[in-house]
């Protein structure tokens, strides 16, 4: 995972050449939990778009805020499960873990 590497000054995405984006979706919310301690990047919701890319999820937040943009590598998700409640929108659930000596 990575802070801040893959957005653009107009809130654009950045990708390596060997990639290329295979969906986007706007009007994302992100939020996080079980981190102990809670950096002031991961505090509360943060709204935004996702790219979709052969290796990687990009989220790029909307507006000024600590967190510009989150890299998760697939192979870094862990437990993803898709909701649908009745009332209220779907979601995915999961983890993300730490790349061991990463930023």
């Amino acid at each position: 995972m990575a802070l801040n590497r893959n957005h653009s000054e107009g809130g654009g995405v950045i990708v390596n050449n060997s990639e290329n984006v295979l969906m986007t979706y706007d009007h994302v919310e992100i939020t996080f939990s079980d981190i102990e301690p809670m950096p002031d990047a991961f505090k509360g919701t943060k709204k935004g778009s996702v790219f979709l890319t052969p290796y990687r999820v990009i989220f790029v937040s909307k507006g000024k805020d600590a967190m510009q943009s989150f890299v998760m590598p697939f192979y870094l998700l862990k437990d993803c499960e898709i909701k649908q409640p009745v009332f209220g929108a779907n979601y995915i659930k999961g983890t993300v873990k730490a790349e061991a000596g990463g930023m």
